[in-house]
């Protein structure tokens, strides 16, 4: 990377989602305060000099003629229904996306913002994502692409598309690390509260949330939370029928009716998920994350790891790390 900052042009219309800019501009922002020095250069750009966000928060703008070859980055938002259908509608804001889009170094889309690149004709033939309630739309509009539904974020080329809101977090990091380091996105991770560096092939809601939005029981959401926050304790199937204050026979009908696993292979799944989590940071030692997640060694660790994921949890850090 040059000495010179990225130019960072995010674009905005009446009523973008707010997250879908605050997130990643958070994350370039905090690389230039790990780094010391302005590494990126954050600007948003509009066809109106103030505009309003969809949850009210009004933001100054540059005007789109700020905006000119070459360009670093070029981040386009998403936003709910109404105000995406009428940016989608304004004939030379698609038209300006259109033109200059395709000379951005790095174009990125975050949640729906992606339909909004289709509507300028720019994702014709490539593999992209979206959020997942927008996902029809954009097979719909894309019938030449190869729409990835599970994914947080895909790349192909130049073009870089994510999930809905906070996964635009995930890609920015993604970018990060690629322009400089992961050792960087991850203490920018850190920092933010944000999960660990995250790949983009992972599922867009996570583990502990889609087994939470499956549970048809208000005791078994009461369950899964408990068993999150005591992954290390030898938490047999017994225990977790005291808990729910049922049969073993009945936690296990429950929870193969509503999460389609047993009790059992609930609890190694939620271990599995923070073991993940876990060998984002390259100083836990592997040893310290079986601990943590309940395994009775490194040995046993490492073999439910790699059945469950087809890598050895070092070569799992080690593909984060680029190494």
């Amino acid at each position: 990377m040059s000495n010179s900052a990225k130019q960072i042009y995010i674009l905005c219309y009446p009523g973008f989602q707010l997250l879908d800019v605050a997130g990643p501009a958070d994350v370039f922002a905090q690389a230039n305060q790990e780094l010391g020095k302005e590494v990126y250069t954050l600007r948003y750009i509009a066809e109106e000099e103030k505009l309003a966000s969809a949850s009210g928060l009004p933001i100054v703008c540059e005007p789109l003629s700020v905006c000119e070859a070459p360009v670093d980055y070029l981040f386009v938002p998403g936003a709910n229904a109404d105000p995406l259908f009428a940016a989608s509608e304004r004939e030379a804001f698609i038209s300006w996306i259109a033109e200059v889009a395709p000379h951005a170094d790095t174009l990125c889309s975050v949640c729906s913002g992606s339909l909004l690149l289709a509507k300028a004709g720019l994702l014709e033939g490539k593999r992209i994502t979206s959020h997942w309630a927008a996902l029809s739309h954009l097979e719909q509009m894309c019938p030449a692409s190869t729409v990835l539904e599970n994914n947080l974020y895909v790349n192909d080329g130049q073009l870089w598309t994510s999930a809905g809101v906070l996964a635009g977090v995930d890609m920015a990091l993604a970018l990060v690390a690629r322009d400089h380091n992961h050792s960087l996105a991850l203490r920018i991770a850190k920092n933010l509260l944000a999960f660990m560096f995250r790949e983009g092939h992972q599922p867009q809601l996570s583990l502990p949330i889609s087994l939470q939005e499956k549970a048809s029981d208000t005791s078994l959401l009461k369950l899964i939370k408990w068993l999150q926050d005591n992954l290390a304790e030898p938490i047999n199937v017994e225990a977790m029928a005291d808990h729910m204050a049922t049969s073993v026979r009945s936690l296990h009908r429950y929870c193969q009716d509503s999460l389609h696993l047993s009790p059992a292979k609930m609890f190694n799944e939620l271990r599995l998920e923070q073991a993940k989590t876990l060998l984002g940071d390259k100083d836990i030692p592997i040893k310290q994350i079986a601990s943590e997640c309940g395994f009775a060694d490194s040995s046993a660790f490492s073999k439910a790891f790699s059945q469950r994921h087809q890598l050895s949890p070092l070569q799992y850090r080690h593909r984060l790390y680029g190494v």
